[in-house]
């Protein structure tokens, strides 16, 4: 099948495309031509930046495409010249947005016909990808055959978000201290990014998903000090975690802990299962060990870190330095 990637240069993107490459797919990605990728041989790569109406529309061209999978476009102004181009000349689109779209909720797990976080405070990263998402549903009305998908935080190899997984790597392999906002005991939630790409090709292939938006998630959530133990069990290391109250850890000035931290945000992929032949394969001990074998057969132990930051941080909190 003919395959379009918008978005396919790196992590999320760059996993979907060495997935439909390895499953004999024609594909083709469209990117800004800006960052290095080691995409695989045969790939085709179209250049444009997607903030450019008129060069996005010129990039596309008219080509028709089985499938075509959005993971680069974060507004509107991003979106619509892919849908003007593309329709009539895609038989699905299947676009990334968030489950940062879902607004606080007192009930968990978070489902799909929950409430969107439509309020004037929150996130511009929020309020665009519901304005995408409304887009689509428009679209969709008028005959564009789209699927959404909701992913949480991704991890995963080739994460280009250090401060991450990979920086609690680093972290536990200098036997420095982990700074831990609260008691630890508020859940997140990530997906394994091959985890989320098989879920890309599967919402492909299913008519029934069509229209719809589907959260992908890992099939468990983890508590922030679950999530650095599993690290630590992951490289047969002990944690030395230090607690901090919320008011002494907002005090430092310094955003140590990289996820959010002061709500639970735990979803269901319930709906995901039902509609389409996918389930998850990594649960988060496992994913979180199978990306930290990756980065040391990277060679990414050997990188230098610059935790000064933190260790201002530690000063502040009485504790010296790492």
């Amino acid at each position: 099948m003919k395959m379009l990637v918008l978005g396919g240069s790196r992590f999320i993107g760059l996993h979907l495309v060495r997935l439909l490459h390895s499953r004999g797919h024609d594909v083709t990605v469209l990117n800004r031509g800006r960052t290095e990728a080691n995409l695989p041989a045969g790939v085709g790569r179209i250049s444009a930046d997607r903030d450019d109406p008129a060069a996005q529309a010129a990039a596309l061209g008219g080509a028709d495409y089985d499938v075509a999978f959005d993971i680069s476009a974060y507004t509107t102004h991003q979106l619509g010249p892919a849908i003007e181009a593309l329709s009539g000349h895609v038989g699905r689109f299947v676009f990334c947005s968030t489950t940062s779209v879902y607004a606080p909720s007192d009930t968990i797990p978070i489902w799909e016909h929950f409430p969107l976080d439509r309020a004037p405070d929150a996130s511009k990263y929020a309020r665009d990808k519901i304005e995408c998402e409304d887009l689509l549903a428009e679209a969709h009305a008028g005959g564009f055959p789209m699927t959404i998908l909701r992913p949480p935080y991704v991890y995963g190899p080739d994460n280009y978000i250090a401060a991450r997984e990979f920086s609690y790597f680093a972290r536990l392999s200098r036997g420095r201290r982990i700074i831990i906002p609260g008691d630890g005991l508020t859940p997140i939630h990530p997906v394994h990014v091959d985890d989320l790409a098989e879920a890309f090709v599967a919402a492909s292939d299913s008519d029934s998903a069509l229209g719809g938006a589907y959260t992908i998630c890992s099939p468990d959530a983890i508590t922030a000090n679950g999530y650095v133990r599993a690290i630590a069990d992951a490289m047969g290391v002990a944690a030395d975690v230090v607690h901090v109250e919320p008011r002494d850890y907002d005090a430092l000035g310094e955003q140590i802990f990289p996820f959010e931290w002061q709500a639970p945000r735990v979803y269901t992929t319930a709906k995901a299962l039902a509609a389409r032949d996918w389930a998850p394969r990594y649960h988060m001990r496992d994913g979180l060990a199978m990306t930290y074998e990756w980065w040391m057969q990277q060679g990414q132990d050997g990188q230098d870190w610059d935790f000064s930051g933190e260790d201002v941080a530690l000063a502040k909190l009485g504790l010296g330095g790492a």
